[in-house]
């Protein structure tokens, strides 16, 4: 069947991939929004990570192609075996987060309570993250049995998909690989890193239905010029041709933008942080579970729930509701210094006045030029040259240089009604 994406147009899904879109674990994606409380700012940011994850899913597909396009050294069977591999694992690569803001993560247990047994043990003693919920609903709860039996056929075992996922899971490696090319950190560099699937996606889909340019990029030409490398031991790593170069330089300027002007606007990152007050104004109210299926019921329409029965008596939760956020008074950016950030914040506590001190931390990778050891990238040049070139992807671009510090941010707001007192401070402090 297809499913009509007003992104990337018609997408094709198999039956075994429509089996798991229709469990109840996926379906819950249709009630958590992409972009949280973004839409508040701009309103066309209303849609969720259900069609983002098909949306992935589809351009794994396209990539899987393009690399191995020129492979005739792959077997058919291999090809359709680990082509479905890397599409459900960016398909499910989502399926675990919560809804509404990323605040909703510090309700989640320990590792050790989720029970995620194929994860390393000392990985037990932190605090789960969305990572680990994904996981869990990939390797323990109801869907693994939906993915057992939808890809039988293939040999393919949910922890082969969670491997993709979670770079730290113990699999046999011959798992991906095809005549003898070990392609484990090929396919993970494809679900997260530099190059993935996701950001490709999320960019062009927020961008898109925020009404903004910045995360535009050319996703054709990146698509059409990415290939494999073939390190010593025999593996494969992703690969980009250096005629794609530059437009890998602007898909990476293109996510920094988006974090700058949109996933660090003023008035979202202050929701999630009014969210974030909600959830902690009284201690232990408010938990995520570890069973899966009680994690079903945890999505956007449960918090909003959440936030009306309390309106009463929290005026977070009234202020959310209201779409009345509090009131950005000061930001301080790293290159100016942030004397006046703290300066502002040690009269306001002196005077009991409460207040959010946000800081967003804009950078042009999270990965800083670093990802998995396994899932490096290079960039093969073949113009002028008898034989390719090849060279690590962190150091064939300068942006990675020119962009070595994170852009901080540091936000101060109030309540409306503490404006006429913090004003005079504010003017004194910038004189």
């Amino acid at each position: 069947m297809e499913i009509r994406d007003p992104i990337h147009g018609p997408i094709e899904v198999g039956d075994g991939e429509l089996a798991i879109i229709d469990s109840p674990y996926f379906q819950r994606l249709r009630n958590i929004k992409q972009l949280g409380f973004a839409e508040l700012s701009f309103p066309g940011g209303t849609h969720n990570r259900y069609i983002h994850s098909l949306g992935a899913m589809h351009l794994a597909g396209l990539a899987f192609d393009a690399i191995f396009r020129t492979a005739a050294w792959m077997p058919a069977a291999d090809r359709v075996r680990i082509r479905q591999l890397v599409r459900l694992a960016a398909l499910l690569h989502d399926v675990g987060h919560p809804p509404l803001s990323h605040s909703s993560e510090s309700l989640f247990p320990m590792v050790s309570a989720l029970g995620v047994g194929c994860l390393p043990p000392e990985e037990g003693d932190r605090q789960a993250s969305h990572e680990d919920y994904t996981i869990k609903l990939i390797a323990d709860s109801g869907m693994t049995d939906v993915l057992r039996r939808a890809f039988s056929s293939l040999d393919i075992d949910p922890l082969d998909i969670a491997g993709l996922v979670a770079p730290e899971i113990v699999r046999e490696e011959t798992v991906y690989a095809s005549a003898g090319r070990q392609m484990r950190g090929l396919l993970g560099s494809l679900v997260s890193s530099e190059l993935d699937v996701d950001r490709m996606d999320y960019l062009l889909r927020d961008s898109y239905y925020t009404g903004v340019s910045y995360g535009k990029f050319d996703k054709d030409w990146l698509l059409a010029h990415l290939g494999f490398h073939e390190n010593e031991d025999g593996s494969l790593s992703l690969a980009l041709d250096s005629r794609a170069l530059y437009t890998f330089d602007d898909f990476l300027l293109s996510r920094y933008h988006m974090f700058m002007m949109v996933y660090f606007h003023a008035k979202s990152v202050c929701y999630d942080h009014m969210l974030d007050r909600f959830y902690h104004e009284v201690p232990g109210r408010f938990s995520i579970p570890s069973d899966p299926d009680a994690y079903l019921q945890f999505d956007d329409p449960l918090i909003q729930g959440y936030l009306r029965e309390s309106a009463s008596t929290s005026r977070w939760a009234a202020w959310i509701l209201a779409r009345r956020p509090m009131k950005l008074v000061y930001e301080g950016r790293e290159s100016e210094g942030f004397a006046v950030v703290d300066a502002l914040r040690e009269r306001l506590q002196a005077a009991g006045i409460d207040h959010l001190h946000v800081m967003s931390e804009g950078a042009l990778s999270k990965y800083r030029g670093e990802a998995h050891p396994s899932r490096r990238i290079f960039v093969q040049h073949t113009d002028g040259f008898t034989r390719p070139r090849t060279q690590l992807l962190i150091e064939a671009t300068q942006l990675f240089k020119r962009y070595a510090e994170a852009t901080v941010l540091r936000r101060v707001y109030v309540a409306h009604g503490d404006l006429e007192r913090v004003g005079p401070w504010l003017e004194e402090l910038l004189a």
